[in-house]
């Protein structure tokens, strides 16, 4: 161990070099209100603090738009359902207005129409004229036709 003290192979320079030295005396002509300038890894650490700073208020603006979308879409959610039911309401409605059985209550109550069943049909004889004679556009007389049609 003696040895090691002895000879220190260069520990005690570098050791020297990392020792605090003591402070020196201002000069007297120099100012004494000036403050040295900042360290520069003092500088970084503030500008990373605000770096984040700003991340930060993004994330938080980010998550307020998020919870507004939220809102909008559960309004629209809401607004879907309440139009379901009304579309569900609404083909009720038609289905039951549609019958059958109310359209013909309808037509031959109020508007006086007979039902399908209950026409009575004319057949009428092409060979005998006197039966459509009074059917003519011209109003001519029974049997205009058969002689103008005859040479």
């Amino acid at each position: 161990m003696a040895r090691a003290i002895r000879n220190d192979w260069g520990f005690a320079e570098t050791v020297r070099k990392f020792e605090r030295q003591p402070a020196a005396a201002p000069r007297s002509g120099t100012p004494r209100h000036r403050t040295a300038a900042p360290a520069r890894g003092t500088m970084h650490a503030g500008l990373w603090v605000g770096v984040i700073a700003l991340l930060l208020m993004g994330l938080v603006g980010l998550r307020i738009s998020l919870m507004y979308k939220n809102i909008q879409f559960n309004e629209l959610i809401r607004q879907k359902n309440a139009l379901a039911v009304e579309n569900d309401q609404l083909s009720s409605d038609v289905s039951a207005l549609s019958s059958p059985a109310r359209i013909e209550q309808i037509a031959e109550g109020p508007l006086g129409m007979v039902p399908a069943g209950k026409v009575q049909y004319l057949y009428i004889n092409p060979v005998d004229n006197r039966l459509y004679a009074d059917l003519e556009p011209d109003g001519g007389a029974p049997g205009a036709n058969a002689r103008a049609a005859s040479p």
